[in-house]
């Protein structure tokens, strides 16, 4: 009796032992492994914010999307696996118990899975059967499926009795404006984070921070509501708003590729600011990101990624510096000779296109002589052409901040005879067309440099909005300086060079480029191949707009008729025509910053 009460005493001495240990030292093992097998974490996607034109069209946004992907933990959960084996296989748990081993239930189950994905996705079954054998603790197999396919493929798994294939939300980037200023908008990686473009200079206020939420599965993989964590909210980042409106973008997206095809360009460029803020109010090139022509599609935005010698647009920086610095008078009379010229000294030769004698200062830019121009330069120098070439943003980046712009080329070393006889008139010089604008702007508006403004404003989540203000970025000459030079450009359209960007209705200043085109794998000038521009302003006596227009290497009839003044002066016409009318169109509609409740 006593033996059999010492045997009863130590069996209940050691399940009471069991019990403590698997209570207190094996409780934190146990549950880690349980919440293994049916606890999740899901991650709450945050929505990258939108990009939007100035008016709130949508150019780029995210989409709720679901990702479908396996659970190597359920898959080979053999107690499950095996109940839902049986009701594939109309039979009871326990006799497939008895008929099958647990690798022998696992492969008929994965067998059966496999045969219901190849299905509904683009894998062959037996890639699929090697997924679900793998040991990677999950595999993607599918991402980006919208919303209303994910709810159809999880009603499949449930009357196929799938388990161990999940579904969880995530987010995909559209681009509604497609083609239509990629080059500007960029795009983004493969963690939706900004890679290039405005998605990659707005980055860090685009991006939002994730939530989660903790969700526990029955052994049968369904969700417990009952048994939720609490969610902790994703926090979704904020819209951007470009200053360019999509209604005025086509239309000039539409002159830009009409030019091109017409005169079979190798580039054609227009750009169109704001000059009193810097503002871009429209930018368009090609060729472009075009997903349906792939060999004609490039991937550099031209209007900020190429420079190229601009040839007599750039003749205002030689004036500047001259009125500035009291070189020279609006008035004064230059020699500019009977079309041929060469320099005594230094031995340089010019020409101009027709015999031009003795012009006043304002008639030098207007007839566009290169000789006269020169003449002015030798009273400049080297020094004061270099501060006001960098005053004006030549030899450094705009700072409009997207991947890819380029600084240009200014020779700040030692100058050789050719560079004193050809920078002044825009050669031995590059710049971006972007550059070119901003410099122009800069006489337009009093002869401040403004810094491109292409944000309009920021909208938080919430509503507010962040208005971007434009910003300055010093004085280039003096205002004076700068009405001179306005009134010397308008004269171009008047009476010389540029005669065909004159609008009936609107006073217009500009001037005429034609360049002839430097080939940098032969390493000389091509005969016959020229790069032709205009850049001007209007109206003459309160700009409200810049704009450029450049085409490299048009071709016409005869070498005669590609001049800048033939080529890119009625363009410029057509353009700032239609960049006028649409602003006056929205100077009278409101444009929506926020409204409550929600971003805009």
């Amino acid at each position: 009796m006593l033996l059999l009460l010492f045997v009863l005493l130590a069996g209940f001495s050691l399940v009471t032992w069991r019990l403590a240990v698997i209570q207190i030292k094996e409780s934190p093992r146990l549950a880690a492994l349980a919440a293994q097998k049916y606890q999740r974490h899901i991650v709450l996607p945050a929505h990258r914010g939108a990009i939007k034109d100035l008016s709130g069209e949508y150019l780029a946004h995210d989409e709720d999307v679901r990702e479908l992907y396996t659970d190597r933990t359920h898959l080979r959960e053999i107690v499950t696996v095996r109940h839902h084996l049986a009701a594939i296989q109309g039979v009871k748990a326990l006799e497939l118990r008895e008929k099958l081993t647990d690798a022998e239930t696992i492969n008929a189950y994965h067998d059966h899975v496999a045969k219901v994905l190849d299905g509904i996705l683009p894998q062959t079954e037996k890639e699929i059967r090697a997924q679900l054998a793998t040991d990677k603790p999950e595999i993607v197999l599918a991402k980006q499926v919208d919303v209303e396919t994910a709810k159809e493929w999880s009603d499949l798994f449930k009357t196929q009795h799938i388990f161990g294939i999940h579904m969880r939300p995530t987010v995909a980037r559209r681009f509604p404006a497609q083609d239509r200023l990629s080059l500007v908008l960029g795009d983004t990686d493969p963690s939706n984070k900004g890679r290039w473009g405005v998605e990659k200079l707005m980055d860090a206020r685009l991006t939002g921070v994730p939530g989660e939420q903790l969700i526990e599965r029955d052994k049968s993989g369904h969700e417990l509501p009952s048994y939720r964590g609490q969610a902790t909210d994703p926090q979704h980042g904020s819209d951007v708003h470009l200053t360019i409106d999509m209604q005025l973008q086509d239309n000039v997206e539409a002159i830009c590729e009409r030019a091109w095809k017409t005169y079979d360009a190798r580039r054609a460029v227009i750009v169109v600011t704001e000059p009193a803020t810097g503002t871009v109010l429209a930018m368009a090139a090609r060729p472009h990101r075009d997903v349906n022509n792939p060999e004609a599609s490039t991937w550099t935005n031209h209007v900020i990624a190429e420079p190229y010698e601009p040839g007599s647009i750039f003749k205002v920086v030689t004036l500047a510096a001259g009125l500035d610095n009291r070189k020279i008078t609006a008035g004064e009379m230059i020699d500019c000779g009977n079309m041929h010229y060469e320099d005594p000294v230094r031995k340089v030769k010019l020409s101009d296109d027709e015999p031009l004698g003795m012009q006043t200062v304002k008639g030098v830019l207007v007839h566009s002589s290169n000789i006269g121009m020169y003449k002015i330069s030798k009273r400049v120098g080297q020094d004061m052409m270099l501060d006001y070439a960098s005053r004006f943003g030549f030899g450094a980046p705009t700072g409009i901040g997207l991947v890819g712009e380029k600084a240009g080329y200014l020779n700040t070393g030692k100058w050789s005879n050719t560079t004193y006889s050809r920078m002044p008139i825009g050669y031995e010089v590059s710049v971006t067309p972007l550059q070119m604008c901003m410099a122009y702007g800069a006489i337009a508006n009093g002869g401040v440099l403004m810094k491109p403004r292409l944000i309009d404003r920021i909208v938080k989540p919430n509503g507010e909005a962040e208005v971007l203000e434009p910003s300055p970025v010093w004085q280039v000459c003096t205002a004076k300086t700068a009405a001179t030079l306005r009134d010397f450009l308008e004269g171009v359209v008047l009476e010389g060079t540029g005669k065909r960007a004159a609008l009936p209705d609107v006073r217009v200043g500009g001037k005429t480029g034609t360049t002839r085109r430097y080939d940098p794998e032969k390493r000389r000038y091509i005969d016959g191949s020229y790069l032709t521009s205009f850049v001007g302003m209007a109206p003459i006596d309160n700009p409200k707009l810049v704009c450029l227009v450049m085409l490299d290497d048009p071709k016409a009839e005869s070498a005669a008729m590609i001049r800048g003044g033939r080529v890119a002066a009625p363009i410029f016409a057509e353009v700032v025509r239609e960049t006028l009318d649409h602003l006056a169109i929205r100077n009278e509609r409101p444009v929506k910053v926020a409204v409550k409740g929600g971003a805009q």
